[in-house]
């Protein structure tokens, strides 16, 4: 699926003494099986812009095109084909089991028995849920992790094209933080779905972001792969982020040692960089 704003907008309440400018002008495309992390200070128009994407939002200047066709005049965008979690999606788990929650959605679009027995169990998998464990629980007996993993099962059984999600790790613990968006990476690499996060943590849009997008003031001010942004301390900085903790020890590194050290995007590539920065100071 290919999805393209063009000089979109959006103002909350509009035309009142209240009204809001949240995205001004924003030219943005996202193509199939892309990773693209948004990120930006609060209040930069980051939540907003997804909600422009998805379709829910119509925005209120410019256009929004899928694979091509503008979604405008009555022309809907094929049910399925675009899954969206806003922040704290488990707050709209309502089911009695966890089973039938994550099953709501495809029964909506009307499959058989067995293909929303197909999709359940293979979301479930995919969060990290045992299907004859989890199934049959009541979601509300479930830990803030487990529930939230309900949920993100619910967006993916509709085996959508596209996957929009605003801060799917906000507010869980390092661990579940860490498994979740790394089965998100495992499930676009393995199904080639395209998916676009919203976050403030630069660590984790390190490890998930193939190409990253920073939005201020309702704008896109810089829209690049991954790493030469978040490698660019200078920039992030300017608006308002934090580099992440591994780019902050390359540079702590290059400043103590004065030796030019690459920035690391990763753990593994910073356990690399003081591996060699040891074999190179015991072999003097």
């Amino acid at each position: 699926m290919r999805i393209e704003l063009e000089n979109a907008g959006f103002v909350y309440q509009q035309g009142t003494a209240f009204e809001v400018p949240a995205v001004n002008g924003v030219s943005l495309v996202v193509g199939p099986g892309e990773r693209v992390g948004i990120a930006g200070p609060v209040g930069s128009g980051k939540s907003s812009l997804l909600a422009l994407m998805s379709g829910i939002v119509p925005p209120d200047s410019g256009r929004l095109l899928v694979d091509g066709r503008p979604v405008a005049g009555g022309t809907r965008i094929e049910r399925g084909s675009i899954g969206i979690a806003f922040q704290s999606p488990e707050n709209s788990l309502f089911e009695k089991t966890v089973y039938d929650d994550v099953a709501f959605a495809p029964r909506n679009l009307g499959v058989g028995r067995d293909e929303e027995r197909r999709r359940v169990m293979a979301a479930l998998a995919a969060v990290g849920l045992d299907r004859d464990q989890f199934g049959p629980r009541n979601p509300f007996s479930l830990s803030s992790g487990e529930q939230r993993r309900v949920a993100l099962a619910g967006v993916l059984a509709l085996e959508p094209r596209l996957l929009l999600l605003d801060e799917p790790t906000a507010f869980l613990d390092p661990a579940t933080r860490a498994d979740i968006i790394g089965r998100l990476v495992e499930l676009n690499r393995a199904h080639g779905m395209a998916m676009v996060i919203v976050g403030h943590d630069m660590d984790e849009l390190a490890v998930f972001a193939e190409r990253l997008v920073i939005m201020d003031s309702g704008r896109v001010v810089a829209d690049s792969p991954a790493r030469k942004l978040l490698t660019d301390v200078t920039l992030l900085e300017r608006h308002g982020l934090e580099p992440p903790g591994t780019v902050q020890l390359s540079r702590m590194i290059t400043q103590k040692t004065g030796q030019h050290v690459e920035p690391a995007l990763t753990e593994a590539e910073a356990l690399m960089q003081l591996k060699k920065l040891r074999e190179q100071g015991g072999s003097r």
